[in-house]
C-alpha cells in the first residue's frame, strides 16, 4: 500500500467486492450483469469504475474494444483499513472493547468463543 488507503463509499465498495470475488480481471459487462437487480445504469457503473480508478483501486486496459479492470488494491489491504477505521472510531482503538461489546449483546455463541480461543493459541505460538 503505497499511498494511504480510504474507505470507500457503499456503492463503490459493493463493486469492489465483486471484483474482488471474481478472483482476476473481469470485462466491464461483468459488473452489468451482477448490478442489474439494483437498477444502476451503464453510466452509473462507469462513473464508479472511473472513480476507483483515480483513487487508485483499480486498472482499466483496453483489450480490442473492450475495457479489463483489474483490482489494485487487495481485499485484505482494505480490509485493514476498514478494521483499524471501526475500531478506532467505535472501540476507541481496542479489540477488547469490540470483543466485550459482542458478548454483552449475546453475539459470541459458544461456538465463536472456541473460535476465538484457538485464534488466540495460535497467535500466541507465532
Amino acid at each position: 500500500m503505497k499511498n494511504k488507503v480510504k474507505k470507500l463509499p457503499e456503492t463503490e465498495l459493493e463493486i469492489m467486492l465483486r471484483l474482488w470475488d471474481a478472483g482476476e480481471s473481469v470485462q466491464r459487462n461483468y459488473f452489468n450483469r451482477h448490478f442489474r437487480d439494483k437498477g444502476w445504469s451503464d453510466s452509473t457503473i462507469l462513473t464508479m469504475l472511473a472513480r476507483l480508478q483515480e483513487k487508485g483501486f483499480i486498472t482499466c486496459e483496453k483489450s480490442g474494444n473492450k475495457n479489463i479492470y483489474s483490482a489494485v488494491i487487495s481485499k485484505d489491504e482494505y480490509l485493514q483499513v476498514e478494521n483499524s477505521s471501526f475500531l478506532s472510531r467505535l472501540h476507541k482503538g481496542s479489540i477488547k472493547h469490540f470483543v466485550a461489546s459482542l458478548a454483552d449483546s449475546d453475539r459470541l455463541s459458544a461456538s465463536d468463543i472456541d473460535e476465538l480461543e484457538q485464534l488466540l493459541k495460535q497467535l500466541k505460538e507465532k
